[in-house]
């Protein structure tokens, strides 16, 4: 594992941005930087009640550490670039993504303008600016993508990759597991279909997800700062596959109710775009080693290499998003991403 002092030598008197914030994994990264004495966090999302709740929660029990909140949208371009320049950050993360699967496949667009445009937006402001490391949040889902949020975020890996190797920066993509209390996760959604008193939707009776607290993510994505170099891809090997009606019972039963007399689960079938079993990731053909025993590289770089009209296609792929033409929207996103199988 990456030893504390390393880890305090790079965070130590940096200036650190956290987009995102106000997230589930975004906060987390938060509270736990704070205990490597950066210079300064900033702190951006889109909701300054939340990103104030952030604020005066950390304040509570660390004062030292300077905190600042920007309300940006990381589609604006104009105003990421602002933020960047008055800060001049030295360590990105980039939390900020659509991540749910059904909206995404029901609005491609602003999927492509979240997690293309947004991570882009990123990706250009920390280049201008010479952000030393740049720590892309991804998903599993982007291995071989099944839905328009895998395959989004694939794109975004690939404008990582790009810079990075561009630039010769420790810019580099980290894939995640579901994060357990992730506000949109089906964790929270059936504890409030309990709480509203079911019945418990699941998909389908044998479907596995693999699950990841956010203090373990969060702890995990600081400590890839030793490891991540420019254009990689890692991932956590950490997380046990867990079925979903195992998780179902359990909640019920935590709550003190019963299945069937208190709580009904109903099966509603996959939704476009989900697995039936996702993946656990660990050592083999496509995931290395690295001297950290929970952190992963994969064989397979971020950088589209062998794409020499990338940028011209995300271009396209931008005026598409705008223009609300979903055929050719998925279309598009298909020829960049070639395994995407989310397109007929």
């Amino acid at each position: 594992m990456i030893l504390r002092e390393n880890l305090d030598r790079i965070i130590k008197g940096k200036t650190v941005l956290v987009t995102g914030a106000s997230g589930t994994v975004g906060s987390e990264i938060v509270r736990q930087l704070s205990r490597w004495f950066p210079k300064q966090i900033v702190c951006l999302g889109r909701q300054r009640e939340k990103l104030d709740h952030l604020i005066v929660t950390q304040r509570t029990f660390d004062n030292a550490v300077d905190l600042v909140v920007e309300v940006c949208d990381v589609c604006d371009q104009r105003r990421i670039n602002q933020v960047f320049v008055k800060y001049v950050p030295d360590i990105v993360f980039h939390m900020a993504a659509e991540k749910d699967i059904r909206s995404t496949n029901a609005d491609p667009a602003y999927a492509v303008m979240v997690n293309v445009k947004g991570t882009l937006n990123v990706i250009e402001s920390a280049c201008k600016i010479g952000s030393e490391k740049l720590v892309f949040s991804s998903s599993i889902k982007a291995g071989q993508p099944t839905s328009v949020m895998g395959a989004t975020k694939r794109i975004g890996e690939m404008i990582v990759g790009s810079a990075a190797v561009n630039l010769g920066k420790s810019y580099y993509t980290v894939r995640l597991s579901n994060v357990l209390e992730s506000v949109g996760g089906v964790h929270a959604l059936f504890c409030r279909q309990i709480e509203n008193g079911g019945p418990l939707t699941i998909t389908h009776p044998e479907a596995e997800r693999v699950f990841v607290g956010s203090k373990v993510t969060a702890r995990l994505l600081l400590e890839t700062l030793g490891y991540g170099t420019p254009g990689s891809i890692l991932a956590f090997a950490v997380g046990d596959k867990t079925r979903m009606i195992d998780l179902a019972k359990r909640l019920i039963r935590d709550y003190g109710l019963t299945e069937k007399d208190d709580i009904e689960i109903a099966y509603i079938g996959l939704r476009d775009g989900e697995r039936l079993v996702e993946e656990t990731i660990t050592a083999g053909k496509q995931w290395k080693t690295t001297p950290h025993g929970e952190i992963l590289i994969s064989n397979q770089q971020g950088n589209p290499h062998s794409m020499p009209s990338f940028q011209i296609m995300v271009d396209e792929l931008l005026e598409i998003a705008n223009s609300q033409e979903t055929n050719e929207l998925l279309h598009k996103i298909s020829i960049i991403v070639p395994d995407y199988a989310g397109c007929d």
